[in-house]
């Protein structure tokens, strides 16, 4: 891959559109191209500066203007995958189309209780880039940096289990039409990596195991080989992901603050 390949899929890359294995071949390059690892820093910071102050405003778009707008970024984003696979395969563009697809004809999936839980091991998975990371282990430089860019508090957990990893960093990300936390602990490789990803609103719990975990009610879920913790309380979704076993997962989740 060179500049030429990879300079119209910087933008999906820094939204963190790419999933993990495509991540690699782009981070490569970036390793050794300081124009586009500018470029990709750039885009960064122009993507905050937006979200910062759409968040000043405070204005809540119509129900019916979020649902086109969402219904036309699924397209897009359909075309999008198709023309960045191209780079790689007319084969592997024609799968993505047929899925693509299918993804934009189904709404109806959108609005599974499992979306939440294939989204958040999506993530995951991904490694998406980080926006912010703490300085000196402290976690309220990334708290602070979520103030004025999303609608809720964020309180960045630190773990004391001893298989737990300190956090790394956060960014911004979406579930469907909500803006949410992402929180990173314990680095890039996916083996030592555990996610919480936390946003405003309720949602119909998928099918897992239930178990209680203090006052909350949490479903535990096995996705792709991950473990995910999931729950809500008080108006706000958690989703914690990880590679650790089920009893560790729930000594982690006892230690998440409410809100």
């Amino acid at each position: 891959m060179d500049c030429s390949d990879l300079e119209r899929l910087l933008p999906a890359y820094a939204d963190g559109e790419f999933a993990s294995g495509e991540s690699v071949e782009v981070e490569e390059h970036l390793a050794s191209c300081p124009s586009c690892s500018d470029e990709v820093s750039a885009l960064l910071a122009f993507r905050s500066f937006l979200q910062q102050k759409a968040g000043e405003q405070k204005v809540a778009a119509p129900s019916q203007l979020r649902e086109r707008i969402r219904t036309d970024m699924a397209r897009e984003r359909a075309r999008e995958q198709v023309r960045r696979f191209s780079l790689y395969s007319a084969v592997a563009a024609g799968l993505v189309a047929v899925a693509s697809f299918g993804y934009v004809i189904a709404p109806a999936d959108e609005e599974s209780p499992e979306l939440v839980l294939f989204d958040a091991v999506d993530k995951h998975a991904r490694a998406l880039p980080l926006e912010v990371r703490p300085t000196a282990d402290k976690p309220d430089d990334v708290e602070s940096w979520f103030r004025g860019k999303v609608d809720f508090r964020v309180r960045a957990p630190t773990f004391r289990s001893p298989q737990a990893a300190r956090l790394v960093g956060a960014r911004l990300a979406n579930v469907r039409d909500r803006q949410a936390a992402y929180l990173v602990y314990g680095g890039e490789d996916p083996a030592r990596r555990t996610t919480l990803l936390v946003f405003p609103g309720e949602i119909e719990m998928p099918d897992g195991r239930r178990t209680r975990v203090g006052e909350r009610d949490v479903v535990m879920a096995n996705e792709r080989g991950y473990n995910v913790a999931l729950w809500q309380q008080r108006g706000i979704v958690y989703s914690l992901v990880s590679d650790l076993d089920e009893s560790d997962m729930l000594q982690l989740v006892s230690q998440v603050e409410e809100r």
